[in-house]
């Protein structure tokens, strides 16, 4: 697996999704206010929440936040796609996590549930803490992460959000911890948040 650099991976890259989710979204929403009628074609949310899980790196959990936004087209189909954009950052005993990633999505509507999988491929940057490391200790690596979760309708334009992530990230023996140490790490990331719609939950055919 590749040892990027975080800015080298995550800055073309999130720029880019961000724009097009943007841009492609300002055309649905001209479109949709032009003819109120007619049915609604694409869905941008934007999600956040609170993150916990297993760091794969020490002995106690870490804690932190998720924060994202997809943009969602809909051409009837059982599964609708979607871009995805998303970071967190989680604290813990003996280090941080931060990573940010893009990817697909696929979702599928059953009334007041919306479940979702994932493929998001991105970057991930780990700080260590004092006084088990020297100051300033940090590796960086790409990361792969896979998941999903099922969104609930609160009200309109809102939904609760359940989410999981499994990450995958291979130092590759080019980190700076002691020795040079060649390790792999796979988190799990648990998110219990909020999702906005900006046009309601659901495709109305």
């Amino acid at each position: 697996m590749f040892n990027w650099s975080k800015r080298r991976i995550l800055g073309p890259l999130g720029l880019l999704l961000w724009l097009a989710v943007v841009l492609v979204g300002g055309q649905q929403a001209v479109r949709a206010q032009a003819n109120p009628g007619a049915s609604r074609k694409a869905d941008i949310s934007v999600f956040g929440g609170y993150s916990f899980g297993n760091p794969d790196y020490g002995p106690k959990r870490n804690t932190g936040g998720t924060i994202g936004a997809n943009y969602t087209r809909f051409f009837g189909w059982v599964v609708s796609p979607s871009l995805e954009i998303r970071a967190n950052r989680t604290s813990g005993y003996l280090l941080n996590e931060e990573t940010l990633s893009a990817g697909v999505r696929g979702r599928s509507d059953y009334k007041r549930f919306h479940p979702y999988a994932d493929v998001l491929f991105g970057g991930v940057r780990l700080s260590y803490h004092y006084p088990y490391f020297p100051p300033n200790l940090h590796d960086t690596s790409s990361v792969l992460s896979v998941g999903g979760g099922v969104d609930v309708d609160v009200v309109r334009h809102i939904q609760a959000k359940f989410d999981f992530q499994r990450e995958y990230m291979n130092f590759g023996g080019n980190g700076t911890l002691p020795n040079n140490a060649d390790f792999t790490l796979t988190p799990n990331v648990f998110t219990i948040g909020a999702a906005y719609h900006t046009g309601g939950s659901k495709d109305r055919r």
